[in-house]
């Protein structure tokens, strides 16, 4: 083999590595935001809908 061909070769590979850590390390990132955007939404509350009957009974003829 020529060094050329081996050269070309260990560099595809280190690319290879390179994006596969930029990859790597832009998925922790989306994943940590979107934990912290679920952590930042306001909970819901426990008071009861100001009409209770609405939408229980359909009606469905035509």
């Amino acid at each position: 083999m020529e060094l050329n061909t081996i050269m070309s070769a260990q560099l595809a590979s280190l690319q290879q590595t390179v994006q596969m850590s930029i990859l790597d390390k832009a998925m922790n990132t989306g994943a940590a935001t979107a934990v912290q955007m679920i952590e930042a939404m306001p909970q819901p509350q426990a008071t009861p809908a100001s009409h209770p009957y609405k939408g229980q009974m359909i009606d469905v003829q035509v």
